[in-house]
């Protein structure tokens, strides 16, 4: 039997299929027109998402190794100020957007979203993009800005002990990196918990998936364009760090425990699954889901959909669980 869309997911999407399947295909490694084609996707539906003024931000900086202001924001809900009370866990959040775009802008109302439900202040690094600034630039920053937030744990109230790295996509794949690059150099004390929401982990999966590539918002050439982006020649050549692409990793083991979610149409199913196993097999705590007939994103597509609604909960509960 053939892969098909969730009921609830297409009768979601079916108001912009028109306009999607209207749209001309993008030329491969093309980066500019996948930022304006995706990233003004993003920024519309961030600019429609109702704030929670609840919500407030605050920005704080560090300094990356080539001297580059990094900015971390922070956001925490009025309800729960930072204070001399007991120290809180916290989420150290990377955005997606395939390596070549997206901001904290754009994800600040899933960012949101998130502190009002759980009570936990999320802190939202800004890394480089590419491919401007191609590997190792955008990990590097990631892991800067996760050393501020773990020296500067107490001036914040959060305990350094439950930090909880967190990113989808893109961002996924490179909190898996910092995850790894955390773990290499020591960082004490060691990462609590990862959270990788469809995560992109492997440069060579750009073929397209039988199956899956017709229902893919984030298609394999949408994948090459960013990786690509990222890595240059180097893509697909023994030459990629595992800190930029953690599905080269050889060694697992010693990784914070692990959550990772996944659409089963989503192109990154199968490097995710893999991951998990390979987490799971190097001793590593791990729980994956994988949600059928859900696309790349799904649950920003059908926020109220049955399987959007499970996801959510599950990724509450894995953060409220440190």
């Amino acid at each position: 039997m053939a892969l098909t869309l969730d009921p609830e997911l297409a009768a979601a999407l079916a108001p912009m299929a028109t306009v999607l399947a209207s749209l001309p295909p993008l030329a491969p490694n093309d980066p500019q027109a996948l930022r304006d084609r995706v990233g003004g996707m993003l920024t519309a539906r961030a600019a429609t998402t109702p704030d929670i003024s609840s919500i407030k931000r605050k920005d704080h900086t560090t300094t990356a190794p080539d001297g580059h202001t990094i900015n971390i924001a922070e956001f925490r809900s009025e309800t729960t100020p930072a204070s001399n009370n007991e120290p809180s866990p916290a989420i150290f959040y990377i955005h997606g957007g395939g390596m070549i775009l997206g901001s904290v802008d754009m994800f600040t109302p899933g960012i949101k979203q998130r502190v009002h439900s759980t009570g936990i202040p999320v802190f939202a690094v800004t890394y480089r993009l590419a491919p401007e600034f191609p590997d190792p630039i955008p990990v590097t920053d990631c892991f800067s800005g996760l050393q501020w937030l773990s020296t500067h744990a107490a001036e914040v109230g959060i305990d350094p002990a439950k930090i909880v790295i967190m990113g989808e996509s893109a961002g996924g794949g490179l909190a898996a990196g910092t995850a790894l690059m955390a773990r290499d150099q020591g960082l004490s004390p060691p990462l609590r918990k990862q959270i990788l929401i469809y995560p992109m982990l492997d440069d060579t999966n750009i073929e397209p998936i039988a199956g899956i590539e017709p229902y893919a918002t984030w298609t394999s050439s949408y994948n090459l364009t960013g990786w690509t982006a990222l890595l240059g020649k180097a893509r697909g050549t023994n030459e990629v760090s595992p800190y930029a692409a953690p599905a080269r990793a050889k060694d697992l083991s010693g990784l914070p425990e692990t959550y990772i979610d996944c659409g089963q149409l989503d192109i990154f199913v199968h490097e995710d699954v893999q991951f998990a196993a390979r987490l799971m097999a190097a001793g590593v705590q791990t729980e994956l889901h994988i949600y059928p007939g859900q696309i790349h994103g799904f649950n920003a597509y059908a926020p109220e959909a049955q399987y959007a609604k499970s996801a959510t909960e599950n990724v509450k509960r894995a953060i409220l669980t440190v």
